[in-house]
């Protein structure tokens, strides 16, 4: 059963996107997994509170993939880079 990965990034320090930009959409698409739809500006049509800076959606072709990709080795030191420099809040959704 696919799964959705929505990711919401609030950034403090855009230092680390210029490599997360160029390595980790090989990383999503070796893992099976494709963005669906990405914004840099994403439009709020109702609520309230601090919006995300980007507003990403991936599929990935399970729930259990997403998650041994969010761990694997490969994509550790991206993570660890983005969690320094931003606020993200992600939500991982069974299609």
């Amino acid at each position: 059963m696919p799964a959705y990965l929505v990711v919401d990034v609030r950034y403090d320090d855009k230092g680390w996107t210029q490599a997360y930009r160029r390595d980790v959409p090989a990383m999503i698409t070796a893992w099976g997994g494709r963005y669906l739809a990405k914004s840099l500006s994403p439009e709020r049509l109702e609520g309230e509170g601090e919006g995300p800076d980007t507003l990403a959606i991936l599929e990935f072709p399970s729930a259990d993939i997403v998650r041994q990709f969010l761990a694997s080795p490969e994509y550790a030191p991206y993570a660890k880079a983005r969690q320094a420099g931003a606020r993200t809040t992600t939500y991982l959704l069974e299609g």
